[in-house]
């Protein structure tokens, strides 16, 4: 194995730890952005369904 002193396998350490952290919180956020676009979805479709049930009803 590759000799290293404890000070470089220090400052591996905390690059990986840094690009663990950069990659799962980026993976999180694109998560959330898809979750808040459904749920934005839902809530339009539901209004526009609830509308649309309104205003039959004032027809009949």
């Amino acid at each position: 194995m590759i000799d290293f002193d404890q000070e470089t396998w220090i400052y591996f350490a905390i690059i990986v730890a840094f690009l663990v952290i950069f990659i799962w919180n980026s993976r999180r956020a694109k998560q959330n952005r898809k979750d808040r676009k459904n749920e934005n979805f839902r809530r339009r479709y539901l209004e526009r369904r609830k509308k649309q049930r309104s205003e039959s009803e004032n027809h009949l």
